[in-house]
């Protein structure tokens, strides 16, 4: 595995594990699905970093937010799931769902469209936007 290969898949856990830590490994994957699916579409940038870095996208990296600096510890079981969420999302031969916007269930963003909805999982709906 090449250094920018560990740097996709650390960056691809770390959203997913500060995004969805509670949630399910469906939902896990989901979320990382969801990151990827904005790295190979052109209206976002091409690279994790820069997609999950984008201001206001994914809350945990925003830096007001209260996840902006929390880190998993080693042992931490949600994380070796977030990071198995990732290689399943990096190897898969086919996306898990089309989504590339997420929200929690009990919110309605200004972009949000009941039409849209691919999935829900958990405490997130996902779109298709």
């Amino acid at each position: 595995m090449t250094a920018c290969d560990l740097l996709r898949l650390f960056t691809l856990a770390l959203c997913t594990w500060r995004e969805a830590r509670g949630e399910t490994q469906r939902g896990k994957r989901l979320v990382a699905q969801t990151i990827e699916n904005r790295v190979i579409d052109p209206r976002w940038p091409d690279t994790y970093v820069g997609v999950i870095t984008q201001p206001w996208q994914f809350s945990a990296f925003n830096k007001d937010d209260p996840n902006v600096l929390k880190f998993p510890s080693e042992d931490d079981p949600a994380w070796e799931a977030s990071v198995t969420a990732a290689q399943d999302v990096l190897t898969a031969a086919a996306p898990f769902t089309n989504a590339n916007h997420y929200c929690v269930s009990t919110l309605k963003p200004a972009w949000f469209d009941e039409t849209k909805i691919v999935a829900r999982e958990g405490h997130h709906v996902f779109l298709a936007l």
